[in-house]
């Protein structure tokens, strides 16, 4: 384990594969036999999964001794949350959903259900990502601005770069609809990482998290299939196509911009509030 501790990129790559391979366990054929909905079934697999793992990288991220705060709070770091939250409002999309959504032909159940999966799936992004992936780039490069700067954009390109596989894993997905996930969770990706470092809060970062995929995704309760959150043109002039790529690159590139301007204000100190106050 010592040896992976000083390798970073190849403990990243170790460490996605096995938690993909462990998603890949049938939890939810058993769910199915004792009568749960195909819904259901497949929700309480990724829920009991993605606790096992947030489990299991808790203690792997205090055993190596990894860089890592799960909980902080101060009334001067709340600024730092502001853009995070700007986000969540702007651009989830899922608020105007949330408010029109008919409530009354979904139970309790359901909505438990629902909840409890985007809860454990967005905190397990923020353990994978901010507090394994990221702890162990800052572990291993000089704590310069240089060396947080190389930390942030390797550890919010591995995130963004994950999307890839939505090729396989969702139906109706194009390449070039993946592409711009990947640019998009990458430029979050920056902003969340640089943000933490800054912060020193997972815990705080999952809630915002999870909260920008509670209402981006709320529709999903109604069963309906929506694919890259767009709407499919037929016809559009190539005017229109650089326009719209070229709005799309300056919005999802302002977190970008965000988590470059948190570096900047992130120093040796921060490093060593996270690394010296401990979990």
């Amino acid at each position: 384990m010592s040896k992976y501790r000083t390798k970073p990129l190849i403990s990243s790559l170790i460490l996605i594969i096995l938690i993909i391979v462990f998603h890949k366990l049938p939890l939810n054929i058993f769910f199915v036999n004792i009568g749960f909905s195909e819904y259901h079934s497949e929700s309480y697999d990724k829920i009991i999964t993605n606790f096992i793992i947030i489990i299991v990288l808790f203690f792997l991220i205090k055993k190596i001794k990894l860089p890592f705060k799960l909980f902080s709070f101060n009334l001067n770091n709340i600024k730092y949350y502001l853009p995070l939250i700007f986000y969540i409002i702007i651009f989830s999309g899922g608020f105007k959903d949330f408010f029109n959504f008919d409530f009354s032909s979904i139970t309790f159940n359901t909505l438990s259900t629902y909840t409890l999966k985007y809860i454990s799936s967005s905190f397990l992004e923020e353990f994978v990502f901010r507090g394994f992936i990221l702890g162990i780039f800052v572990l291993n490069f000089p704590k310069t601005k240089k060396g947080i700067l190389k930390s942030v954009i390797f550890s919010g390109l591995i995130f963004g770069l994950m999307h890839i596989i939505n090729l396989w894993t969702f139906e109706g997905q194009t390449i070039n609809g993946v592409l711009n996930q990947v640019y998009a969770t990458t430029c979050f990706g920056v902003m969340y990482g640089a943000t933490y470092l800054k912060t020193r809060s997972i815990l705080t970062l999952g809630l915002l998290h999870f909260i920008s995929n509670f209402f981006s995704a709320i529709n999903e309760l109604d069963f309906i299939e929506v694919i890259n959150n767009s709407v499919t043109v037929t016809d559009r002039s190539l005017i229109n196509i650089i326009i719209s790529e070229v709005f799309r690159i300056i919005i999802f590139g302002i977190p970008f911009v965000i988590g470059l301007f948190l570096i900047y204000k992130t120093d040796e100190n921060d490093l060593k509030k996270l690394i010296e106050v401990g979990i």
